[in-house]
């Protein structure tokens, strides 16, 4: 299977000016399609939403008041991932300020996989929890919510797709509560968020109710910001608003949070994409390579030495997700070099790391351009995961191939889903997944677009711009960095660094100035830039701190021989 061709979007012209901003960010406005005349609100606006608008809220407050005023213990039912992770430390932190017995619970991802499970609850059941309030999960497990212990008192809160019901609506579990901005029947202004900001709009409406103290919430927002970027949420509406307000509380953030942030480089208080490439791996790293409690125990710890340990067991895991990453995308691309070309990238392997096969799918996706499904093959049930491309959700993807499959769910973008171990099972899966994706998709070739918001020579690359730039932020999904386009640069020299010289650093230099450029997890560029080459280069701009001094740097996206992307 060949990587997918490359193309570039220039921006559109003309371009208004703004006034007293430069005209690189006057093109990136425009290609964002923002207008001076109505000032820089845009950019910015907080946009928040009552959480009473959500669809069961008023059931969720009244049962979570019934179990705060009876005494008895209240589990908060998470996730693996960081969204779930933050969300369950959200909870349990807000249930806490109100003086609950809040016992948080966090499955693990190889003995009991994705969401809700019935001996979890028969757990929760004998200890004595009479609540369960679960994040990040719940919705889709309808067997386990109508099969849980008698007098369990369950609310779900989640974001992701119901299961459909074959006419146009959804089937919910039979819970006391579902709160799910994806409910067919849910007018909530904004679709689009993550299960740690379902969690806060329920945190919102106790304390809206006098349930929980006065400012509990807003606390948590640093939480907020770091589920929400992680799990990949578009940054704009009401999610625009909680992670711009996360990132500004950083410095009151939970100690664990901060200690994290340290390990990870971040030298100030963190950007969007710091959260997105650097805090956020090192969360996910427990739920992939061993446990997800550690996470937790990051984000719960009020004690330094405690938060610096949890953050520092969590450093170490993280180099082990990435060696097994490393090793599962060796496998993976070797695999894909053998492969003819078709409308979907589908493989497992047992070397695969259950942890690591969203990784993985998420890297070959954005590489061929196509969706892609990866499993390990290991264990009584074969795990899987999911990533889409524009234009095809994954979700209705997986629900064409239901009949192969024992469970599967998920957003648009990206889903999960389990396969009965055989590789007779596989082959039919991927057989239908071929099916499915070409009908819908058509003959349409694959193809890699990177969408230029502004070009600009290098001496436009200061740290001035940096920040006129920071004001599009917090960038992520729905919001992307912007990205800039600088022609005939010529490559002055290069050199490898990280761990396994796994990164590049290239000085560039344009004839109005010269500047650094970083290339990330591409080797193998370094022979196609010999000194002397002339190129023409797409990057994001960023600032780089160190030992005081402040400069601009190039985050290189894509390249190409200088005078290609003249005509796009």
């Amino acid at each position: 299977m060949r990587a997918a061709p490359r193309a570039w979007t220039l921006p559109p012209h003309p371009v208004t000016p703004w006034p007293g901003r430069s005209g690189v960010f006057a093109q990136a406005a425009a290609s964002r399609g923002l207008d001076p005349a109505a000032g820089e609100a845009p950019l910015g606006a907080p946009v928040r939403h009552d959480p009473l608008g959500l669809a069961d809220m008023d059931r969720a407050v009244a049962v979570v008041g019934e179990a705060l005023g009876s005494g008895r213990p209240i589990a908060v039912y998470g996730d693996y991932d960081a969204d779930g992770v933050t969300g369950c430390a959200l909870l349990v932190r807000a249930l806490g300020a109100a003086g609950a017995r809040v016992r948080p619970y966090i499955p693990n991802r190889e003995a009991e996989g994705y969401g809700l499970n019935q001996e979890a609850l028969g757990e929760l059941d004998r200890a004595g929890v009479g609540t369960v309030v679960t994040v990040d999960c719940g919705t889709t497990a309808l067997d386990i919510a109508a099969g849980r212990p008698r007098g369990q008192r369950l609310v779900i809160t989640d974001h992701h797709l119901p299961v459909t019901d074959g006419g146009g609506g959804h089937r919910l579990p039979d819970a006391d509560a579902v709160v799910n901005p994806r409910r067919a029947d849910d007018t909530y202004a904004f679709k689009g968020l993550a299960g740690v900001g379902v969690a806060l709009k329920l945190a919102q409406a106790l304390e809206a109710a006098r349930l929980v103290p006065a400012g509990t919430s807003e606390a948590q927002l640093p939480l907020v910001a770091l589920g929400t970027v992680a799990d990949c949420m578009p940054l704009v509406d009401e999610n625009r608003a909680l992670v711009r307000a996360g990132l500004a509380a950083w410095p009151t953030a939970p100690p664990g949070l901060r200690a994290l942030a340290e390990l990870a480089g971040c030298r100030r208080a963190p950007t969007s994409s710091d959260l997105a490439f650097s805090v956020a791996p090192r969360i996910n790293a427990a739920g992939r390579m061993e446990d997800a409690w550690v996470a937790l125990t990051c984000c719960l710890a009020d004690d330094e030495g405690e938060a610096r340990a949890a953050a520092a067991e969590l450093e170490g895991l993280n180099r082990r997700r990435r060696a097994a990453l490393s090793a599962a995308l060796a496998v993976a691309r070797a695999r894909m070099a053998a492969a003819d070309d078709g409308p979907v990238i589908a493989c497992g392997d047992p070397d695969f790391a259950a942890g690591v096969v969203g990784l993985v799918a998420g890297r070959l996706a954005e590489e061929f351009a196509r969706p892609a499904f990866v499993h390990s093959e290991t264990g009584d049930e074969w795990r899987g995961s999911a990533r889409g491309v524009p234009g095809l959700n994954v979700v209705e993807v997986l629900d064409a191939c239901a009949s192969c499959l024992r469970r599967y769910g998920g957003h648009a973008a990206a889903g999960g889903y389990s396969l009965d171990p055989d590789p007779r099972a596989a082959a039919a899966f991927h057989r239908r997944l071929a099916e499915v994706v070409s009908a819908r998709q058509g003959e349409r070739p694959p193809v890699r677009t990177f969408a230029v918001d502004a070009v600009c020579s290098l001496d436009h690359c200061t740290t001035r711009l940096v920040d006129e730039l920071g004001l599009f932020e917090p960038v992520g999904q729905g919001n992307p960095p912007i990205l800039l386009l600088a022609r005939d640069l010529r490559v002055v020299a290069t050199s490898a660094f990280g761990a396994s010289d796994q990164h590049l650093r290239v000085q560039l230099a344009d004839g109005t100035a010269s500047a650094e450029a970083l290339s990330f997890n591409r080797p193998h560029l370094r022979r196609h830039l010999p000194d002397g080459r002339r190129i023409d280069g797409l990057f994001v701009l960023e600032a780089d701190e160190w030992r005081g001094r402040r400069r601009a740097r190039l985050l290189l996206r894509d390249l190409r021989p200088s005078g290609l992307s003249r005509s796009g």
